[in-house]
């Protein structure tokens, strides 16, 4: 199963980022000192925004394969999971927004390929119960109950 953003997704990110700059712009050009700042915030932010924007627009290929050998979620960064792995997965949301744990038996070891970035991510998620490898189903089709089917077939569910 291989999981990707839809071209509709994909192709309205684009304007969406091109309208926010362009407010941003006419905020600068205001006489009001607060809605100059807003919108310095707003062009700062903005950029970054449309860099992971544009990064997510000109990927090729599937974000996201679950397939017989094991889960390879290219947002991870640590390549693929063989099912061996895992010991268990769980679910939860986030402000409604469905995402999937995945629960590995040697987390030291896929925790070492993760990008410096989402390793500092790590020790907050232990400390909140959760574990640090979590797929998020938002942007992707065919969407999260699929997927976690799918990816239950392999592996237990977590008993809480």
């Amino acid at each position: 199963m291989e999981c990707e953003p839809s071209e509709l997704q994909r192709t309205l990110l684009f304007p969406l980022m091109l309208l926010w700059f362009i407010a941003m712009i006419f905020g600068i050009s205001s006489t009001s000192v607060v809605v100059r700042v807003v919108a310095w915030f707003g062009i700062v932010f903005g950029v970054a925004a449309a860099g992971f924007g544009l990064k997510l627009m000109l990927r090729k290929g599937a974000t996201l394969i679950v397939n017989e050998f094991g889960i390879d979620d290219k947002r991870l960064g640590i390549g693929q999971i063989p099912w061996t792995a895992i010991s268990s997965v769980s679910t939860y949301k986030v402000r409604n927004a469905p995402m999937i744990e995945i629960w590995l038996i040697d987390e030291s070891t896929y925790v070492s390929r993760m990008p410096r970035l989402q390793r500092l991510y790590v020790p907050i998620a232990k400390a909140t119960g959760h574990s640090p490898f979590v797929i998020s189903m938002i942007w992707l089709t065919p969407g999260f109950q699929p997927v976690y089917e799918y990816i239950r077939r392999f592996v237990p569910a977590k008993v809480l």
